[in-house]
């Protein structure tokens, strides 16, 4: 099927480009001139000015090439598909990104922005501007320019992790012009939100921006749920020479929300509890949930000449993840009960990183070389720090030491509550120093072939210590070790605007890498593990990419496999081996840009077909994996329908999605469709108005499902409605 799909795309990539020149005729004879006024070249440099949907160019440093000419499947949401998409955060983002799912925040792992690419866990492998932000929190898109995902194992580009992909937010940057904007919404939920954006050139040589966020909200379908935050992202630029580049960058968000681990599921009808989709069973007077991050960040390049060039980056980031948060877990229907069990962290997260690199451009014979060689040097922190509480079991809350108990149908999330706060009991520290060199080489043969070859070492030594405050026991492990990565490429271009390759890449998941975690099912630093290598992956892919409609439009076909060839197993409660085997493959087809001068389009569909080939639990071989569907799919259309005026949908589907560790149970969340639209209106030259409504249909979904053989499911946000002013300057 996958290859009738991608057969599919290709035809249909031909038949257009032939027809294009009179697609583009007709377009000019019936519009004299249409622009998508939310979009602006200094403010958008990655994106095509005609097609704002349409990013022709990485922000990353390491990667040269066009994304036309990359060897590589890369998914590019540029700020005008933010814009036109209502969604407010990182995860309202990937909630609509085929080949992207959303995951639950467990006992052992934190609650935040956790997703899955092409079937993988990517928790950790979200990155800033090219660095890694680790640990687990709740990003915000008020100062992102773009987001790139890059598909596929990713280490040869970002390092340890990155299996199934790797996220990066690109973050505004200081122009050198004088443009602003205010944004204000207003919405169902009592949604209430400011962003104000404002670049200005202070002389010939430096410029500053400065983008600040106000957000209040509720969440549709969902009582008692709140999220509220602030931030302000700060942006210096400083050109003292043409040759000379310095920018310094400050990032703050804090949040303050309650946290919503959404509702129970009967095994006994295997589907999530029919109860009121509005059902919250928290305690308000006991859940809370706070975060904060600060990001400071230095960069300066230096141009010796047209064919050489030199990169540095220093930043230091801290964050806070602090919640307690109640899961509806041992739900009994007899009884008609189930418990508020509380889910808690209290973590701070802080790194400091160093990445330099030079660019050279030269020629052997008739190749010509683009060449990047750097190097990176990083260390990353996580503090948790336990706490014990004294709670209770029944109503009343007094006397006994257990969770809440709440009615199943009709939760009281307003229960009388006292707690006494035992203090901290553990402190769990976990410390991670990466040191690594990597060399990436696009070589270009005429103007028909491009080779691409990049490897990475990477030396990786994490250590763990954990201190028990009432007896003062200190449990210690560590693991020292390295690795290498590569990928390889090669890309044929038989017209101009369009490209075949055939990639090859490979990445690596030591021994707790996710470093919010610790035990083994979560990705942590498992006793069991510390001597062990790490897990090894290898991908290979084969894909189209074709620019039609005078470049604006890029179709994408891919066929890809991944394969864990050594995946972590347990032989006993004692001892765990590398002696499984894992594989993720399918298609991938996505189309973005404009068809017309009047109509873009944004999106695509992938298909993933996954097994466990071999493990030590005879159950597990043969099995999918949980937490993805074999089909997912999302595709927004915008329509200009004069020049002042737009109308647009998106529509999403996500097929079946079952629970599990490392393979499916028998749990699951079905299959759902999600209809938003949105249009807005130019008011004048100043002045959009836009409208968003997202979940048309108010349909009943489940983002996520816990893992365990006894869940609890996520539910998604219900119908809701936003009004944005836009007013520029």
């Amino acid at each position: 099927m996958a290859t009738v799909m991608a057969a599919t795309v290709i035809g249909a990539a031909a038949q257009a480009q032939e027809s294009s020149t009179l697609v583009a005729a007709a377009a000019e004879a019936t519009v004299d001139s249409v622009t998508i006024t939310s979009q602006r070249a200094l403010e958008h440099p990655h994106t095509d000015p005609q097609a704002p949907y349409k990013t022709d160019t990485l922000a990353s440093s390491k990667i040269t090439q066009d994304v036309l000419d990359l060897s590589k499947s890369v998914s590019v949401i540029s700020r005008q598909v933010i814009d036109d998409s209502g969604a407010l955060s990182f995860r309202d983002l990937m909630r609509t990104q085929s080949g992207v799912t959303l995951g639950t925040g467990e006992g052992g792992n934190a609650f935040g922005d956790r997703i899955f690419i092409r079937g993988f866990d990517a928790r950790n492998d979200i990155y800033i501007d090219g660095v890694r932000d680790p640990g687990v929190g709740s990003r915000e898109v008020f100062a992102v320019e773009q987001i790139e995902i890059l598909k596929g194992p990713s280490s040869a580009f970002g390092g340890r992790g990155t299996t199934g992909g790797a996220v990066s937010l690109v973050s505004k940057k200081a122009e050198q012009g004088d443009f602003g904007k205010i944004e204000v919404t207003g919405g169902t939920d009592t949604t209430k939100r400011v962003v104000v954006d404002l670049n200005q050139r202070l002389s010939e040589t430096f410029a500053v921006r400065l983008n600040v966020l106000g957000h209040e909200s509720r969440v549709a379908g969902r009582n008692e749920v709140f999220n509220n935050r602030w931030g302000v992202a700060l942006a210096a630029n400083w050109r003292p020479t043409d040759k000379v580049n310095i920018s310094a960058d400050y990032y703050h968000v804090a949040t303050d929300e309650m946290p919503d681990w959404g509702v129970p599921y009967d095994v006994a009808t295997n589907q999530p509890f029919q109860v009121k989709r509005d059902n919250f069973y928290g305690v308000l007077a006991r859940d809370f949930r706070k975060t904060w991050a600060d990001i400071y960040t230095l960069k300066g390049s230096y141009e010796v000449n047209e064919n050489l060039s030199f990169n540095t980056l220093f930043r230091y980031g801290n964050s806070l993840n602090a919640y307690t948060a109640s899961a509806p877990e041992q739900p009994n229907a007899a009884a008609n009960t189930v418990r508020a069990n509380a889910k808690r962290r209290d973590a701070v997260t802080e790194y400091y990183v160093n990445q330099t690199n030079g660019t050279l451009t030269f020629e052997t014979g008739p190749l010509r070389h683009t060449l990047v060689g750097g190097f990176e040097i990083s260390r990353e922190q996580v503090l948790n720090r336990g706490r014990s509480f004294t709670e209770c079991a029944t109503l009343p809350c007094t006397g006994a030491t257990a969770n809440p108990v709440q009615s199943l149908t009709s939760p009281n999330p307003n229960i009388p509550w006292t707690v006494s706060d035992n203090g901290i009991t553990n402190r769990t520290d976990t410390r991670i120093d990466t040191k690594s060199v990597y060399a990436l080489d696009t070589v270009k043969l005429g103007s028909m072939w491009e080779v691409f070859g990049g490897v990475r070492w990477d030396q990786y030594d994490i250590n763990f210590k954990q201190l028990t405050i009432a007896t003062g026991a200190i449990a210690e492990r560590g693991q020292k070790t390295d690795f290498i990565n590569w990928h390889a490429g090669v890309t044929f271009k038989p017209v101009r605007n369009a490209s075949i390759y055939a990639s090859y890449g490979s990445s690596s998941n030591p021994s707790g890498e996710q470093l919010d975690s610790v035990a083994l099912d979560y990705g942590g630093l498992d006793i069991r593990t510390v001597n062990l290598d790490a897990e090894r992956n290898k991908a290979y892919e084969v894909g189209i990419k074709w620019n039609l409609f005078d470049d604006h439009l890029m179709l994408t076909g891919a066929l890809f496999r991944i394969d864990k060839i050594n995946a972590r197993v347990a032989v006993g409660a004692a001892t765990v081996v590398l002696s499984g085997a894992q594989r993720v493959q399918g298609a991938e087809i996505t189309a973005t840009g404009n068809i017309t001068k009047r109509w873009s389009v944004f999106g695509g569909l992938t298909l993933l077909d996954s097994e466990i080939r071999s493990s030590t639990t005879a159950s597990q071989i043969g099995a999918k994996f949980p937490n993805i569907p074999d089909v997912s799919f999302n595709m927004t259309t915008r329509y200009q329908v004069t020049d002042k005026g737009y109308v647009g949908v998106t529509g999403t589907y996500n097929g079946k999605r079952y629970g599990g560790t490392v393979s499916a149970l028998s749990t699951y969340i079905p299959s759902f469709w999600r209809t938003d639209l949105f249009a807005g209106y130019r008011l004048t030259n100043r002045i959009e108005v836009s409208l968003n409504i997202l979940n048309v249909t108010n349909e009943t979904y489940y983002d996520a499902l816990y893992r365990s053989a006894s869940p609890f499911t996520y539910v998604a946000p219900g119908r809701s409605a936003l009004v944005h002013v836009d007013y520029k300057f």
